[in-house]
């Protein structure tokens, strides 16, 4: 269903199969599996169907909310170097004549 997000739960909220998290429109979003609600979408944000919304972490641990994925400090690593990289050689490049 196509509409506007209304989370129901928070990040940190444990839930279980088939809790209710969340609305869209008037459309019940349930959970297909139990766990810790890790990343949640803000309410009022228009979504289409078959849109991530929420993220559930399924080790059930709370703690795990608050830190940074190793997924998502690889993407920040790779960034994080691409950028210095790019930095090098701007500045390599500068100090040619």
């Amino acid at each position: 269903t196509d509409g506007e997000f209304r989370p129901i739960k928070e990040i940190g909220d444990y839930v279980e199969e088939g809790s209710l998290i969340a609305k869209v429109g008037e459309e019940p979003i349930r959970c297909m599996i139990k766990g810790v609600i890790r990343g949640l979408l803000h309410e009022g944000i228009k979504v289409r169907r078959g849109q991530k919304i929420v993220e559930i972490d399924p080790t059930g641990l709370r703690e795990y909310c608050y830190m940074i994925s190793d997924r998502a400090r690889a993407v920040g690593g790779g960034v994080l170097e691409a950028i210095l990289h790019l930095r090098s050689k701007l500045l390599n490049k500068r100090a040619s004549p």
